[in-house]
């Protein structure tokens, strides 16, 4: 460990993104060795230091590697499924906001993670086209959406993962949303408190 591990920027800025680190820290199976080289597009490994050093390194079934390090099994597709399970793509009136359900909406913050979990169910979203976050322009769109639809009482702020936005970005979010009257609850998605603890 170095002086900077309880620093959560050089956790994020030395997460663990390649076959070649992994292979320094432990034992990959040919099957995980296969799924990295295989890998193309969103969902790509990304392991903090910290949440890297909690993984076993000469026991593939542990629990926490199989969220972090990608099997073969990835790339099983069954013929009813989708891109989308949960549907938010056809539910998007606006970019970066979800709204399928009536009385709440999801805003989408942002396409980054510390850590990405295999399991991720906006697998085709995060870590795509570069990690960053939602546009200022799409967030007030997000926002003045929120404000002329009064049956939104709820707004999940999710992502990637809100809470790893630099706190003027997030405090842009969360500033403009109490304004609205009839928003009743402002709730975020995140893992950082577990993947990031030193954040």
């Amino acid at each position: 460990q170095t002086d900077e591990w309880n620093d959560w920027p050089w956790q994020n800025r030395n997460r663990i993104r390649s076959l070649e680190q992994l292979e320094r820290m432990i034992d990959l199976t040919d099957e995980e060795r296969a799924a990295i080289l295989r890998h193309q597009g969103p969902l790509p490994i990304g392991v903090t230091p910290y949440y890297m050093s909690l993984i076993d390194t000469a026991d593939p079934s542990q629990g926490l590697r199989r969220t972090t390090i990608p099997t073969l099994a990835e790339f099983d597709r069954t013929p009813s499924e989708q891109d989308d399970p949960l549907g938010e793509d056809g539910h998007s009136p606006v970019p970066g906001l979800v709204h399928r359900y009536p009385d709440r909406v999801l805003l989408l913050v942002t396409n980054f993670c510390s850590v990405y979990c295999r399991y991720c169910t906006r697998a085709r979203l995060v870590g795509a086209s570069g990690e960053r976050a939602l546009r200022k322009a799409d967030i007030d769109r997000a926002i003045e959406y929120i404000a002329a639809t009064p049956a939104v009482r709820d707004c999940l702020i999710s992502g990637g993962d809100p809470l790893s936005l630099d706190e003027d970005r997030l405090e842009y979010v969360l500033s403009r949303l109490p304004s609205i009257p009839h928003l009743q609850f402002v709730r975020i998605g995140t893992k950082q408190p577990v993947v990031l603890p030193e954040g």
